[in-house]
């Protein structure tokens, strides 16, 4: 393949603008492993990128896309053979260098990983970073000492990636959640997954007390702003919350009332892990975290890099909802 399609963000007179073009194999980043891209997840991040709402990438033109899945055609480093499949997140990939939105993906030996055993392809692109992201907060939690009786664990965002997949995880590893959600119409599918409780979050962040009843072990918050000051408000004495996501803003009002009166704990959360964790989470995701496809499949939807833009757009809007993944066509083959 001497030629790639790939959706190019170009910045022209400020502008930020995509684009699918025909690159040349010339054109590929540096690295001594060349992959052709099977999958690519599609993250809030990466809408941003390519409609310019946020200064996400840092130089231009850049192909964006944080995480890819794919085969290795070609390599020089003794980790790798054509053939292994392989993924790629994190490493400020469709950042400061080329992601996943494009047939061909050249890169360090380091930033791959082979896929972990008990997991194919396609599910591992199902679950990317957003089911890693779900992974990391539960191992924090637990860690800090949260077991399924502690109490419910509240999951904001609940229609998204993040949100139904850590519904899911949680359920598997026997935890009661809450899915706090803007669209009841979400309930059955939140539940299906298995949400114990569905919460119109819009019903309850406009309360102005200091302090809400304690009613969360721990949340995991995927919006920031309103949402997530609510959720500290309500953890329950010894509460935990996993800061993941900002799709509603960066900032939140709050006070130390949480943290001093029942010793409230709040972390953030960032897919791009040490490796000895990355193995170690992927593993668990293959093994005793791994969750039940087929009740996530409702919620996962493929699409080719030529509907990408539109499909980006519509996520920006919030007209989307669920786990969405371009599939290229060496999937197929």
């Amino acid at each position: 393949m001497n030629q790639y399609q790939a959706m190019v963000t170009r910045s022209v007179d400020k502008a930020i603008h995509s684009q699918m073009e025909t690159l040349q194999r010339g054109e590929l980043a540096p690295g001594e492993v060349l992959v052709q891209s099977h999958y690519a997840g599609v993250n809030y991040k990466d809408c941003l990128s390519l409609h310019g709402a946020a200064r996400i990438i840092t130089q231009f033109p850049r192909v964006a896309g944080i995480e890819v899945v794919g085969e290795v055609l070609e390599s020089r480093s003794e980790q790798f053979r054509p053939g292994d499949m392989v993924l790629s997140h994190g490493f400020q990939r469709g950042i400061d260098v080329d992601g996943g939105f494009a047939e061909l993906v050249q890169a360090p030996a380091e930033h791959l990983q082979a896929l972990p055993a008990g997991l194919s392809a396609e599910q591992v692109a199902i679950l990317g970073v957003p089911g890693f992201t779900a992974a990391m907060a539960l191992e924090r939690f637990e860690e800090l000492g949260l077991q399924p009786d502690s109490g419910l664990v509240a999951i904001s965002g609940a229609g998204g990636a993040v949100g139904r997949l850590a519904i899911h995880m949680l359920h598997r590893a026997g935890y009661r959640t809450a899915a706090l959600t803007r669209n009841r119409s979400n309930e059955a599918a939140l539940r299906a997954l298995g949400a114990s409780e569905v919460i119109d979050i819009s019903q309850v962040i406009d309360s102005k007390r200091p302090i809400e009843k304690p009613q969360f072990a721990a949340g995991i918050d995927n919006v920031g702003g309103a949402v997530l000051s609510w959720m500290l408000r309500s953890l329950s004495e010894g509460g935990l919350l996993a800061s993941v996501g900002n799709a509603s803003g960066n900032s939140f009002d709050g006070s130390v009332l949480p943290f001093i009166m029942r010793r409230a704990q709040m972390f953030g959360i960032v897919a791009n892990a040490p490796w000895p964790q990355r193995r170690r989470l992927w593993g668990k995701l293959a093994g005793d975290w791994k969750p039940d496809f087929a009740a996530l499949q409702p919620g996962v939807r493929f699409i080719g890099l030529d509907g990408l833009l539109a499909h980006a757009a519509g996520q920006l809007e919030g007209a989307t909802s669920g786990r969405t993944v371009v599939r290229f066509g060496a999937a197929h083959a």
